[in-house]
């Protein structure tokens, strides 16, 4: 057998083969059966051979152009079904996801929130203003006002924006009576058979009931919300001392005593003249009337920012100026003698130890006399009840 076969000519047998005769008895079917796919390739290194393959040279072998120009994007389009396409999506999930229902919203709604923000503004800046002439005028201490964005949220309302609401209040109060007057006075009529008209039976009966009629709305609104609907527009809230909701108890005192208020408008000098603002009704029911804008900030005008910055920054410059040259230890006797020990107490109130109103700490300076061990006292003035 060994010499038989070394005898053959593999290549000249090759030669002699028909491979398409020799293929075509091949049953690749029968084949393609015998072989076990899951055994074949647990026994392929799949990482081994995509380590192999250089994807760079592989894309760049691509030519992507004329893998495009031979795409007929024509008849790809006109053999989608479009209509089952759609039919297939759920669009009130694809609404919620991408947020359509809240840019709807927010888009309606922003030009008019920030419409009103922008005028609640404006109104906070005037109340500042008006308030601050109020102070000087007074001789209040003025506090430093602090760098970056300010906001007048939890800040006494002011007396603008306080009138501005009780006047839009009294529109609504007005309009609520009326229709209420109107309604029932027509179903009167239509189940009694009676017609009754309101101006023929004028008289102290309505004034009452008008007044009535207000002071449930005042204490309705401010027990449920803690605002009225005007207050509500110009960003105003009623509470307590404790910036906590006002309870009907106290609700209904303050209601009591607001008509009060505006004899001859004495009731409401203090909410001008005292630091937090709060008028005769106020003070008897213990509560007070603040900025709040709900979940937004109540920011100031950018320019009455600048300038509450820059009259904040003058004002402290002046009083540490003045206080120095006030200083009687700083300054010294006229005829350079040294100064007695005596001359350290206090400046009594309104004298040169207070500006404008303000009290002013400082330090004393040793003079030439001083004691040798060089202590200092530190004398602060504080300004008269």
């Amino acid at each position: 057998m060994p010499s038989a076969v070394g005898a053959i000519d593999p290549d000249e047998l090759i030669e002699r083969m028909d491979i398409n005769a020799l293929l075509e008895r091949i049953d690749i079917d029968g084949l393609l059966g015998r072989i076990d796919m899951d055994q074949l390739l647990d026994r392929i290194d799949v990482d081994g051979l995509i380590k192999r393959v250089d994807l760079n040279e592989l894309l760049t072998r691509i030519d992507l152009d004329a893998l495009i120009g031979q795409l007929d994007v024509d008849a790809l389009i006109a053999r989608l079904d479009v209509n089952a396409l759609i039919g297939r999506l759920d669009m009130k999930a694809l609404v919620a996801a991408a947020g359509i229902n809240d840019i709807v919203a927010e888009a309606t709604t922003g030009v008019a929130t920030r419409t009103v923000d922008l005028a609640r503004r404006q109104l906070v800046g005037v109340d500042i203003i008006m308030l601050g002439a109020v102070d000087r005028v007074t001789r209040r201490p003025r506090q430093p006002i602090p760098r970056g964005q300010i906001s007048a949220t939890g800040r006494p309302a002011g007396p603008l924006t306080r009138l501005l609401a009780f006047g839009f209040d009294a529109i609504v109060v007005t309009a609520m009576f009326s229709i209420t007057v109107a309604v029932g006075t027509a179903l009167v009529g239509l189940f009694t058979g009676h017609s009754y008209k309101v101006t023929e039976n004028s008289g102290p009966f309505w004034t009452i009931s008008y007044f009535a009629w207000w002071g449930l709305y005042l204490w309705g609104c401010v027990v449920i919300a803690g605002r009225t609907v005007g207050k509500a527009l110009f960003g105003l809230r009623i509470l307590d001392l404790d910036a906590g909701p006002l309870g009907p108890g106290r609700a209904a005192l303050r209601t009591i005593a607001f008509p009060f208020s505006f004899i001859l408008g004495l009731g409401f000098i203090p909410a001008i003249v005292r630091t937090d603002r709060r008028a005769f009704h106020e003070l008897v029911a213990g509560s007070c009337e603040v900025i709040d804008w709900g979940d937004r900030s109540a920011d100031l005008p950018s320019a009455l920012q600048g300038w509450l910055e820059r009259r904040s920054s003058e004002v402290i410059t002046i009083e540490s100026a003045a206080a120095a040259m006030a200083d009687p230890m700083v300054t010294g006797p006229s005829d350079g003698s040294a100064q007695p020990e005596s001359a350290a107490a206090p400046t009594p109130s309104g004298t040169g130890g207070e500006v404008a109103g303000e009290p002013v700490a400082h330090e004393e300076q040793p003079t030439a006399d001083a004691d040798p061990g060089g202590q200092q006292t530190t004398v602060a003035h504080h300004p008269g009840d």
